[in-house]
């Protein structure tokens, strides 16, 4: 395939589509499923197979951002810990800048993926914000941009290269950046109810404010945590995330390829089952219903 065409191949993995699945119609998503048409994917081809089959492709030939952070996902969560201790964030914003993928299991790390195409002109501050909210960071680069990555990050920061078959080589640890986090930049990742949660679960205090004075209040109790209690309750709280993404990865009949989307949308019972059902049927099946 040329290269506008793994372009548009890879268009098929996007949150739109992926959310567009679960609904009751999947509408103007359905061009981009169409795309995982082609000479090894024919109508008849399982919804779940095509995608599979696309995803290699993209890996071998064409690896994409989405590419990378599937393999992350799957290397991390599935293959080195466990969906039911692990989840991930994908597109978390931190500070100015937002992370590839944030893995919380024990603690926080992040992975900023640069593929091929991408400058490192950012990323000296896209690590400085990642520094302040996250114990553990790491560039994610191809084989060939190795070296070059190893001179553009600080002496804290990790290297990964994503192998051409999908393996993950750390070249470099990662130092803890538990010291440099504030309580502040940790408060930001959570969002009110989590807070909450949070507060009463160590402290046994339940709001009784206003709810527009609540998160004040919540921020004012979570600065006299010790910090390494704050980091360990926050990365518990966002791990919370995940539910959705953790009943779907550990169906037997949901594909691999698709394990950083099912991270990055947070999808209802009813569309996680639609979702799932879906992917059982074949492509031509799935694009006659819109």
């Amino acid at each position: 395939m040329c290269p506008s065409d793994l372009r548009s191949l890879a268009g098929a993995f996007s949150p739109a589509v992926f959310k567009a699945l679960a609904k009751a119609q999947i509408g103007s998503a359905a061009g981009r499923v169409a795309r995982l048409l082609g000479p090894d994917v024919q109508a008849s081809t399982v919804l779940a197979d095509a995608f599979e089959v696309a995803h290699a492709r993209l890996l071998s030939t064409y690896p994409n951002e989405y590419a990378f952070k599937n393999e992350i996902i799957s290397k991390i969560i599935v293959g080195k810990h466990s969906p039911s201790t692990a989840s991930a964030l994908i597109e978390q914003p931190m500070g100015s800048s937002v992370a590839d993928v944030l893995i919380l299991n024990g603690t926080s790390t992040v992975y900023e993926v640069k593929t091929d195409l991408d400058s490192f002109a950012r990323l000296p501050a896209q690590l400085a914000d990642y520094s302040r909210h996250a114990e553990y960071v790491y560039v994610v680069v191809s084989e060939r941009r190795v070296e070059p990555a190893d001179r553009a990050v600080p002496g804290n920061v990790g290297v990964i290269a994503l192998r051409r078959r999908g393996s993950l080589s750390v070249l470099r640890p990662a130092v803890s950046n538990l010291a440099n986090i504030a309580h502040s930049d940790l408060f930001r990742l959570l969002r009110t109810g989590e807070a909450k949660s949070l507060i009463f679960r160590l402290t046994g205090h339940a709001s009784r404010v206003a709810s527009g004075r609540a998160r004040a209040e919540m921020y004012e109790i979570f600065t006299t945590l010790p910090l390494e209690q704050a980091h360990a309750a926050t990365v518990a709280e966002l791990r919370g995330r995940g539910l959705s993404a953790r009943t779907l990865i550990t169906n037997s009949v949901f594909p691999p390829s698709l394990r950083a989307l099912a991270y990055g949308s947070e999808l209802s019972a009813i569309g996680t089952a639609r979702l799932q059902q879906r992917l059982l049927l074949p492509v031509g099946a799935v694009l006659s219903a819109i």
